[in-house]
């Protein structure tokens, strides 16, 4: 079935995640949580704590503030984690393609792991594990870790540091990135563009030029970044 791209695309929904990084014993670890088989929306996938932004959710506030206090929220509704907004950092913002019917515009942020244990609600969240991102990330697609690609590409992010202090003190607010996803289908499979990737206007994957992308192979999935970045160094999913 074709997707109708004339439609004007339907109002964005604010959301919020939180990714929670511990250091484990053979390196970085971050939380994730495998959300009920038997719900429609995401059901069985394993996703970071979060969820949409509430009406309840500091009413007043401005758009990042509430994210932040809607990702406090959604750790301790899953997880059972008691998180400030001081110790979040903004990673990222994604946005879906327009022509997608619930559109979530989501704020990633990343904190440490407070000094507790994980209760999960055993109601829309299943399961938990701590999960290497650097493994996770040399998986995908791994049939026993289902995830999206805001998932995997966040992980991918993770991959390159070794410790929490690694993380907290090379990403920081003014680093974060905005994903305005569209879809672009290629011979191996489903792939995704942001900007400023130089296939992005046209829709072009064979485009000359700056690469930002997610190419969703069968086997394997690839993430491509020719810009700067937080701390330049090789693939993480290579290794």
């Amino acid at each position: 079935m074709e997707m109708d791209e004339t439609k004007a695309p339907s109002a964005l929904i604010p959301a919020a995640t939180v990714i929670i990084i511990r250091d484990g014993q053979a390196g970085l670890e971050t939380l994730m949580l495998r959300r009920n088989k038997s719900l429609k929306a995401f059901g069985g996938v394993w996703v970071f704590p979060g969820g949409r932004v509430d009406a309840a959710d500091l009413p007043g506030g401005d758009e990042m503030s509430r994210a932040k206090a809607a990702a406090i929220r959604e750790a301790k509704e899953e997880a059972d984690l008691d998180l400030s907004a001081d110790s979040l950092i903004h990673l990222s913002q994604w946005i879906p393609p327009k022509v997608e019917i619930r559109r979530f515009s989501t704020h990633f942020f990343i904190a440490p792991m407070p000094n507790q244990s994980v209760k999960i609600d055993e109601g829309e969240i299943h399961d938990y594990r701590w999960v290497c991102p650097k493994q996770a990330v040399a998986a995908t697609p791994d049939p026993a870790l289902k995830i999206f690609p805001p998932t995997y590409v966040s992980l991918w992010e993770l991959a390159k540091y070794e410790t929490v202090a690694g993380v907290m003190q090379s990403i920081t607010d003014e680093t974060s990135l905005l994903f305005e996803t569209l879809f672009v289908q290629g011979e191996g499979g489903h792939n995704l563009f942001w900007r400023p990737d130089a296939g992005y206007d046209g829709q072009d994957i064979t485009a000359s030029g700056p690469r930002h992308r997610l190419l969703m192979g069968k086997d394997r999935w690839r993430y491509e970044r020719d810009f700067p970045d937080h701390k330049p160094q090789d693939d993480p999913s290579s290794e």
